[in-house]
């Protein structure tokens, strides 16, 4: 076995300590988890209210609320910290004084807002509008959405709460 003369092998160890102390080639970082769309069925909330059926209700259902009467999901969201706007959409009949809605996150106050009519006391009730509720900022984890019902003529029917981050345009 033939040994290399000493200045090629100075180099060779030079060249091996020079490379051994550089960085390696890093892949990018990932991106993160873009923010999604929470939509709640109001049937697949809990508390209280009578389920209805409806043609055109998302789902095919809706859940009638009155006065002192509230509904409560429970969701999850990613890692990221996110601002939401909310939105109800709901039906309601023109029968008397319109109801007031009280949107709540966690046990804190978000939005109250009074509903409007969506039509004439039949076809109102299968008609739905869509009102803002309200923005909260989430951040990961298992979070509760509580909407109240007080006053007005005694019901409302709510079909799906949904919930949009804001700012984010999506890939």
């Amino acid at each position: 076995m033939k040994l290399l003369p000493r200045p090629i092998l100075w180099i060779l160890i030079s060249l091996l300590a020079a490379c051994s102390t550089r960085d390696l080639p890093v892949q990018p970082s990932p991106d993160p988890p873009a923010p999604v769309r929470v939509s709640l069925e109001a049937e697949a909330g809990s508390g209280d209210g009578q389920v209805r059926e409806r043609s055109r209700a998302s789902g095919g259902q809706t859940v009638h609320l009155g006065p002192g009467e509230r509904r409560e999901w429970t969701f999850g969201v990613p890692d990221l910290q996110t601002g939401y706007a909310i939105a109800m959409t709901y039906a309601n009949g023109e029968e008397g004084p319109n109801e007031t809605i009280q949107v709540s996150v966690d046990g804190g106050y978000v939005a109250r807002f009074e509903d409007r009519d969506s039509g004439d006391s039949v076809e109102g009730w299968n008609l739905f509008v869509t009102d803002a509720a309200g923005d909260v900022t989430l951040g990961r984890g298992s979070h509760t959405l509580t909407i109240e019902v007080s006053g007005g003529d005694g019901c409302v029917e709510v079909d799906v709460v949904t919930l949009s981050p804001r700012g984010y345009a999506g890939p």
